[in-house]
């Protein structure tokens, strides 16, 4: 059995897969929430996923890595990701760039910002929607897309400024790589192709000529060996690492702990010209074959051991299912902000810079 443990926010990846797949698949996988791990005591045995560990707050993270602790010390369960180990996004990009393999660096809002190379741009550090501001030419705008994040209601400790690298050829064509790790396998999942900096599925372009690289990267997942040593230093077992190559050189974007892993049966045959679907078919399916193999390689065989006893912390435990009660609350504040967005726009930069600024002032340590 593999237990794929998720934030309820984040379930959708996995059950989407398992829908979409061949029934047996469905029968190997139980979803777990870190939001029920409070009211559980009892935990089967075999693989554990540990999903989504950017998206945990503090006391759940303190309460995963009991559960872990207590896993890993037992016979028959094997976990994929260590909640202490395992890099989040800020400080795999700061491993990424002292170690020299990014050339841009990612600092967080709240902290110095001197030293920054321009253009920049903002993004939240546990979000995967992207940017949240367009390019940024100087400190002055920096400040006021800080204030508009700010008033839209994005908390500043979640926001990081990250310096642009601009990867497009010479036709102004951006790629973006992604590609999964499940276990020792790393597979070649996809390969956009567009003209918007911030490339994202909706934006990509299908020509033939795009659609037979795609299908090129997937089959000879050319990158692997290098990809290995950049999920070794984030110290990932499961996730999907997004990146470009400019020079023959890797420039890791993210590595998300959570991805969306799509359907293997897809009758819409998805976008792009009708004439192009079978090729773009025969791409998702020799990457969901792979994905199989992956699995069947991690997921322990059935034993006769009795499910695991956990006991946890009682403070921890406490404070764990207490978080869970408030949990939301930056993206609750976001959707009630959502529909006035259009009238937040023309609040004066003035203000939003001084906005950030105070809020920047009160989030530095005090003599």
């Amino acid at each position: 059995m593999i237990y794929f443990v998720t934030p309820g926010s984040g379930a959708f990846t996995i059950a989407e897969y398992i829908s979409g797949d061949r029934p047996e698949m469905a029968r190997r996988f139980q979803t777990l929430l870190y939001e029920d791990l409070p009211r559980r005591n009892s935990f089967g045995r075999g693989t554990y996923v540990l999903a989504g560990l950017e998206r945990l707050s503090p006391d759940m993270e303190r309460l995963v890595e009991q559960l872990y602790d207590q896993l890993s010390a037992a016979e028959g369960i094997r976990i994929l990701n260590d909640p202490r180990r395992t890099l989040r996004r800020y400080d795999l990009l700061a491993a990424l760039h002292r170690s020299g393999r990014n050339p841009f660096k990612a600092v967080r809002a709240a902290e110095n910002l001197s030293g920054l190379t321009y253009p920049v741009f903002l993004r939240e550090e546990i979000a995967h929607g992207g940017n949240c501001s367009p390019l940024l030419d100087s400190h002055r705008q920096l400040q006021e897309a800080i204030g508009l994040a700010l008033v839209q209601g994005r908390p500043l400790e979640q926001l990081l400024v990250v310096e642009f690298c601009s990867t497009a050829d010479a036709e102004g064509i951006y790629r973006k790589y992604a590609a999964f790790k499940v276990g020792r396998h790393i597979m070649g999942r996809a390969l956009y192709h567009g003209r918007h900096w911030m490339l994202k599925f909706s934006r990509a372009e299908y020509t033939q000529a795009f659609v037979l690289e795609e299908q090129d990267y997937v089959v000879r997942n050319p990158h692997a060996e290098r990809l290995a040593e950049i999920f070794e230093l984030a110290r990932v077992d499961y996730g999907q690492i997004d990146y470009s190559v400019k020079d023959g050189r890797i420039h890791t974007w993210e590595v998300n702990l959570n991805p969306t892993i799509g359907r293997s049966v897809d009758d819409s045959g998805g976008p792009g010209p009708v004439e192009l679907h079978p090729l773009r078919t025969a791409t998702r399916e020799h990457f969901f074959d792979r994905f199989r193999e992956a699995w069947d390689e991690v997921e322990l065989p059935s034993g006769s051991e009795p499910p695991l006893s956990v006991t946890f912390d009682r403070e921890i435990l406490a404070a764990a299912a207490q978080s869970t009660r408030k949990g939301g609350i930056g993206e609750k504040i976001r959707s009630i902000l959502r529909p006035l967005k259009p009238l937040l726009a023309p609040v004066s930069k003035p203000f939003l810079r001084l906005l950030a600024i105070g809020a920047r002032a009160a989030r530095r340590p005090r003599d």
